[in-house]
């Protein structure tokens, strides 16, 4: 795997997209694109030059002389920065930007030649066609930028830049490429449609979220800032910006932007990497992201990365409670994606079913349903909250109020989000094309619905409309109107009808379950 130059998906790649004309045609126009830049730059710099030698004629005061001085002896290093920033600007955007697309539409791509399945049954294991793919499709811009890299190493040096900052931006993309590329593997590899058009999409809001979380440098969350490149490439550009002079925290550590984007970036990519190796050589139809166990360690490290990433110090108004309600709308969310990451196929759940039948299966199993799993994971969730309430002890005292209502309202979150995630699997079930996506749908129409009949009953009265919400979605549990376990009716009615279609669900699965079972058996 360490010799990726000899990995036949790698060379393939090489040989299809650096065929010698086409490689030193776009080097040409790169340098021709890079001498009118750095001509720009020049032009630019003498302009302000002689703009200041104009004013210092015409105002004949100090100030005026003094920066026409400035600019004459700064003014080549000057033209040097300016000109660095430009180039490495575009080949940092180009280098993420692409290895993300490329690797977007690798598997799409390969299902729309169809040539997938011939790739999947050679000799190659999961990880060399990983490693084959993810350094091989956006191989001719990692070609470019290789051989500008003398060109841009020379203008930071000659700009002002000094060798630690130059080097630790270069791994900063390089890193940030190399991690965008594996999200962009795992979208592809997940998208069931052929088209591109949905992969491009998919990989453009990717990037965009990525990009976007530069924005909570000034947050409670600095360091998720890290996870964009550009936290650590803007101080080359903005080094006095005051969101960029405080670094980022772990556990209330200060560490440099860097090493936690690496840190980040390291972790994260293991994950995906997990993913991609499991599911890179099955079918579409038996592709599960994690085992359920490992779905229950990931749902545990996302929780462990919020409570290390966060610092009450910033952001300002935070408190036991504030965190404590962030957390849970965070666990909703995790707990769906999970959901979803561990539905069983139909192949297998009619194996588990008939399994269980003879008494040969639990409910905690690999091709069971997922509801046991869901329990799991939101009782971990809740030890991990007790936890980081705990560790914030010294800067959020802890409330035991707080955490005891969170016990409840994870307790809601819990039964309304497996009643959605067993919808899901119950669409597994049924000959829809495509389940997984109209049973998404199905789902935002139902809210979608819930959401206009609330607003109707709220024109007569805010607690109609409450009321609605409490019934048939988990908003209860985000606003419980109450204290300890004095709550409106309507919100216990919510649960137990939550719970009732939770069992007509599961009833439903095992009779579509045993009608196929009884229909295979009569066929043999």
């Amino acid at each position: 795997m360490l010799r990726f130059w000899r990995n036949p998906e790698f060379v393939r790649h090489v040989r299809a997209e650096l065929r010698p004309a086409r490689a030193m045609t776009l080097l040409v126009v790169a340098l021709f694109v890079c001498a009118l830049i750095w001509l720009s730059c020049w032009s630019f710099e003498q302009s302000e030059l002689e703009r200041a030698r104009n004013r210092a004629q015409q105002f004949n005061r100090a100030p005026w002389a003094a920066r026409v001085q400035l600019l004459e002896q700064t003014g080549s290093q000057n033209t040097w920065l300016l000109f660095f920033q430009w180039i490495f600007a575009l080949q940092a955007g180009l280098l993420t930007l692409w290895s993300l697309f490329a690797c977007a539409q690798s598997v799409a791509a390969e299902r729309d030649r169809k040539t997938w399945d011939f790739q999947r049954t050679t000799s190659l294991t999961p990880s060399e066609m990983l490693v084959g793919k993810l350094l091989g499709e956006p191989v001719l811009t990692y070609f470019l930028l290789v051989c500008l890299l003398p060109l841009t190493a020379i203008a930071g040096l000659l700009g002002g830049i000094s060798i630690g900052h130059l080097s630790g931006a270069c791994l900063l993309v390089l890193g940030g490429a190399m991690f965008l590329g594996l999200c962009g593997l795992l979208l592809s590899t997940l998208l069931e449609t052929r088209s591109r058009g949905m992969g491009m999409l998919g990989a453009l809001t990717v990037y965009f979220l990525a990009a976007g979380t530069v924005g909570l440098a000034d947050s409670a969350f600095p360091g998720a800032a890290a996870f964009s490149p550009l936290s650590g490439i803007l101080r080359l550009y903005r080094p006095n910006e005051s969101a960029f002079l405080r670094p980022p925290t772990l556990f209330g550590l200060s560490l440099p932007w860097l090493a936690l984007s690496l840190l980040l970036w390291m972790t994260f990519g293991f994950w995906i990497v997990l993913m991609l190796v499991r599911n890179l050589k099955r079918d579409y139809d038996e592709i599960r992201p994690l085992s359920r166990w490992q779905a229950v360690g990931c749902a545990a490290f996302l929780n462990f990365v919020m409570y290390a990433l966060f610092n009450p110090a910033r952001g300002g108004g935070w408190n036991s409670k504030a965190l404590v309600g962030l957390m849970l709308g965070v666990n909703g969310a995790i707990l769906f994606v999970m959901g979803l990451a561990t539905l069983s196929t139909p192949e297998r759940l009619r194996v588990w079913w008939q399994e269980r039948a003879a008494g040969g299966a639990t409910v905690f199993s690999e091709d069971g349903l997922p509801w046991p799993w869901l329990a799991v994971s939101a009782v971990t969730a809740y030890a991990l909250l007790v936890w980081g309430a705990l560790a914030w002890d010294h800067a959020l005292p802890a409330e035991t109020k707080s955490l005891e209502m969170a016990a409840g309202q994870l307790l809601v979150l819990l039964v309304f989000i497996t009643r959605d995630v067993l919808f899901l699997q119950w669409c597994k079930l049924t000959r829809m094309s495509r389940p997984i996506l109209k049973g998404l749908l199905y789902l935002c129409l139902y809210y979608a619905t819930t959401g206009v009949l609330a607003a109707l009953f709220g024109r007569e009265s805010e607690r109609a409309g409450l009321q609605v919400l409490y019934l048939f979605t988990p908003v209860g549990a985000a606003n419980p109107q109450g204290e300890g376990l004095r709550y409106p009716a309507a919100f216990y009615i919510g649960i137990a009808l939550a719970v009732g279609l939770i069992a007509a669900i599961i009833a439903a699965i095992g009779a579509r379950v045993t009608r196929t079972l009884r229909a295979v058996a009569a066929g043999d």
